[in-house]
């Protein structure tokens, strides 16, 4: 059994990206952004995911279609269906690092990476010499990666899923009042 596993395993390639982008946020997290070509007769792909926590992960092909994917430890398999690029798509706490008002982006990469700074974003430092500045998107070569950055007093950023999660908890708490509401009045009515 373990040599027909090996075997199957050694059919699903271990890509590499072609594109990577983070884009970090004033309350610790990150959005990574990996886009991945699929070779032809390919019926999976396995990658290493950067950081250790995922969140909100989303998996399509290029046409936005979702596709069926599993993650073991830091490493995502995809059924890749009929894709020609896999683009990958979550959030994680574990890039971003704050110190005073200085925050930091750390990684290590095996390719390029890209990251893309808040509008509001002072750049501070970087790990190495850029490979292109393109408006607040800097690409920096493979390695170990550094991003130093500070907002300005006052912004507040927040990875549109925490947004969205607390939009939520407003809504579900606001939902509650109106609910015991309700039944006290039916209650008190009796």
């Amino acid at each position: 059994m373990k040599k027909a596993l090996l075997a199957f395993l050694l059919f699903i390639p271990f890509v590499s990206a072609r594109s990577i982008n983070i884009t970090p946020y004033g309350d610790g997290y990150a959005t990574v952004e990996i886009e991945v070509p699929v070779d032809d007769y390919a019926t999976q792909v396995t990658l290493s995911l950067i950081g250790d926590h995922y969140e909100d992960v989303f998996v399509t092909d290029e046409n936005g279609n979702p596709l069926e994917y599993y993650i073991n430890g830091n490493e995502i398999t995809v059924n890749t269906q009929d894709a020609q690029i896999v683009e990958i798509t979550y959030t994680t706490p574990d890039l971003i690092k704050q110190e005073g008002l200085v925050w930091t982006i750390s990684l290590s990469s095996d390719n390029p990476v890209s990251v893309i700074l808040p509008e509001e974003a002072s750049l501070v430092d970087m790990s190495d010499v850029p490979l292109e500045v393109e408006g607040n998107k800097i690409t920096l070569p493979a390695g170990e990666i550094e991003v130093s950055f500070t907002l300005e007093e006052g912004t507040d950023t927040k990875s549109p899923a925490k947004e969205n999660g607390i939009s939520t908890k407003i809504i579900l708490s606001l939902g509650a009042l109106l609910l015991v509401s309700i039944l006290g009045f039916a209650i008190w009515k009796r």
